[in-house]
């Protein structure tokens, strides 16, 4: 036997001390009994956390229809030139103001005033073959020189049979004398005839040279290009020393005072949308601020491609912060519901894909799933899980599990 069994042979004392120390070597890594970590029995209570609380609040929750679209003037025009000629001046540029009957390019006019000089012209020698006035707007053909001339031969050759026949009557003059005359009246009579549709055509060729003149001073006018509307040069295409033809585009311009917003929403809301209903806009280019307009226009018809509805919200814009082209998130205002409830977003904790909030009961955090619906800005709508009133935690909701001993601190947060 080895030198430790020789001693506790020799000594009882030291034998029943080995033994507790080997037993309590054998146990070192048990917790004590009635540790804190055990939660149980009589040991040390688990320790209570301290969080602020707030209760959850009946809130007003506005219904919306969340859309995007791009923004675009409530007029935009590519401005073109309906005649073909040299630019003679470019009057305004990119980002001018403009008004509606201004003048922007100017083309050489020198062959349009030859050829309204040539119109006008053709136009008088007509009215000459007609024996008017020129610039006459209408004539009646009787009193053309055409008619009446042919009335005068006419009228003097029906009395020149009368007066033969007279005398034929009497045996004075021959009877071929009278055929002769009678002859001459029906071929003033054929004439009279023949007067009147040469006047008639030539009365139509007035009102075409008359057309031709017209045509001719439009084209002249032309030549000024004017703004067909209130705006501003969105873009210039057109230089001084340019051959443009027709339908060359020379301007785009923008009305821009009310700016419209294009977009489409689920075919779902169709029974909601109506006209006028308030329509908020916010645009990157103007971040942390909100724009208030109405909806404008509905389409009677769903995109079958991704049943979606187009719609047109109107914004005012008097001082052109919005700008064409720019990319908007807009929401349409349905109605308020005034029996929403609502809780900072602190107190909502998402794990999982699953958000819940803890409820404060007695001193104790209970866990509740919830359903999230509007976004309030530092506060969130729950749909689901919770009623107005139920105190939630906001703080420390980390360390919360459900069970959890709570102290509550005095500064609660409203």
């Amino acid at each position: 036997m080895g030198m430790f069994a020789s001693l506790m042979l020799r000594t009882p004392v030291a034998a029943f001390a080995a033994l507790v120390i080997l037993a309590g070597c054998g146990k070192k890594d048990l917790p004590p009994k009635g540790d804190a970590g055990s939660g149980t029995g009589a040991g040390k209570p688990a320790e209570e956390i301290s969080i602020a609380v707030v209760p959850a609040l009946r809130t007003a929750i506005p219904r919306k229809i969340e859309f995007v679209g791009s923004l675009a003037g409530v007029e935009q025009v590519t401005l073109s030139s309906e005649v073909e000629g040299t630019v003679e001046s470019v009057r305004s540029d990119l980002g001018d103001p403009v008004r509606k009957g201004q003048a922007l390019v100017s083309l050489v006019q020198d062959e349009f005033l030859q050829r309204k000089e040539q119109a006008r012209a053709e136009l008088d020698q007509v009215s000459a073959r007609l024996g008017i006035p020129p610039g006459t707007e209408a004539a009646d053909i009787e009193k053309t020189s055409l008619v009446r001339k042919a009335l005068a031969e006419f009228d003097n050759a029906r009395k020149d049979l009368d007066r033969r026949k007279d005398l034929a009557g009497k045996n004075l003059i021959a009877m071929k004398d009278v055929d002769d005359a009678e002859a001459k009246f029906l071929v003033a009579e054929a004439n009279v005839r023949a007067a009147r549709e040469e006047a008639n055509n030539l009365l139509a060729t007035l009102r075409g040279k008359r057309a031709s003149l017209a045509i001719a001073e439009k084209k002249l006018r032309d030549t000024r290009v004017k703004c067909p509307i209130d705006g501003f040069i969105e873009s210039r295409m057109v230089s001084t020393g340019e051959y443009v033809k027709v339908g060359t585009p020379l301007f785009r311009i923008v009305d821009d005072r009310t700016i419209r917003l294009l977009g489409e929403v689920p075919e779902f809301y169709a029974a909601s949308l109506a006209a006028g209903l308030a329509v908020e806009l916010s645009v990157d280019g103007r971040p942390g601020k909100t724009y208030r307009g109405t909806l404008k226009r509905i389409s009677p018809a769903s995109n079958a491609a991704n049943r979606a509805i187009q719609v047109e919200g109107n914004f005012p814009n008097a001082n052109r912060e919005l700008k064409s082209g720019f990319f908007g998130k807009a929401a349409i205002l349905l109605r308020v519901d005034p029996d929403g409830v609502s809780v900072p977003k602190q107190a909502v904790v998402t794990f999982a894909g699953v958000e819940k909030v803890f409820v404060i009961d007695n001193n104790a955090a209970r866990e509740r799933r919830v359903k999230l619906g509007q976004d309030l800005g530092d506060r969130i709508e729950i749909v689901e899980g919770i009623a107005a009133g139920d105190r939630v935690a906001v703080s420390r909701t980390g360390k919360l599990v459900e069970g959890s001993r709570v102290r509550i601190e005095q500064s609660d947060r409203k």
